[in-house]
């Protein structure tokens, strides 16, 4: 599908912004699902699309020390109730990790190789999608109502699990968790299957990738119809990845 300006219009109308770096490229996705994105090192990325799946994440192994220990810990019973719930929700559970966009340069850095990588924009289910929040100080867990100690309730859990500082938001994090008893277990390992909570959309080769654009969506085509590849570049303009436009068909 080549360069298509009307399409922001599209995307405008669906609650997303007009300068998505997408929205030039292909239309939105029906309200159901919500367009993210996920970068990962080309040889990852390969043997993702010709496997069908997506590996899970686990909280011990994330790039943040504070993950799941957002709350301020400077009383002892809440150190010991987060300690517990990291320990525990951890040990059952995993996450995919997503962006609200695709475009920022030390995103493609710091998760997609240094631009060498490739980036996948899928189709989320709404319902599976959790946005990030920002803060600059540590939060503080109040009592449950029906409670005169912490308790892991779905408020206590949300601030636990979708809480980070504040200079990790140029990520515009989206994340999806997943019980690991409902993946598909590989040697250690855990997966999620396209085609039921997340969808591929879209196939972004990084601008420093040393795979052809060519072979990529050959193989795309033939696992995953509907998607579309492409390359992306350097803006003119702005401090902005953007699509390659001789790479959009």
């Amino acid at each position: 599908m080549p360069m298509n300006n009307q399409l922001r219009k599209l995307w405008s109308a669906a609650g997303y912004s007009p300068k998505i770096g997408s929205a030039a490229v292909v239309p939105p996705p029906a309200n159901e699902w919500r367009r993210v994105y996920h970068l990962t090192p080309a040889e990852y990325a390969i043997s993702n699309i010709a496997f069908g799946r997506l590996k899970l994440a686990r909280f011990a192994d994330l790039n943040d020390p504070f993950e799941l220990i957002a709350a301020n810990l400077k009383d002892l019973p809440t150190k010991a109730f987060v300690t517990d719930f990291k320990e525990s929700f951890d040990r059952e559970n995993g996450l995919l990790c997503f962006s609200g966009d695709w475009m920022s340069p030390p995103m493609w850095a710091h998760y997609g190789s240094n631009h060498t990588g490739i980036c996948f924009g899928f189709n989320l289910k709404r319902t599976h999608a959790n946005d990030v929040k920002y803060v600059s100080e540590r939060i503080t867990l109040l009592p449950s109502s029906h409670s005169s100690g912490l308790i892991a309730d779905d408020t206590t859990k949300a601030q636990l699990l979708f809480t980070k500082f504040e200079h990790w938001k140029y990520e515009s994090e989206v994340r999806s968790l997943f019980c690991l008893r409902d993946a598909v277990a590989e040697s250690g390992l855990y997966f999620i299957p396209f085609g039921g909570v997340i969808e591929v959309a879209e196939v972004i080769l990084g601008a420093r990738c040393r795979l052809s654009v060519d072979a990529v969506r050959g193989l795309v085509d033939k696992t995953l119809p509907g998607a579309v590849t492409f390359r992306a570049r350097r803006a003119e303009k702005f401090f902005q990845m953007v699509p390659d436009e001789n790479s959009v068909v």
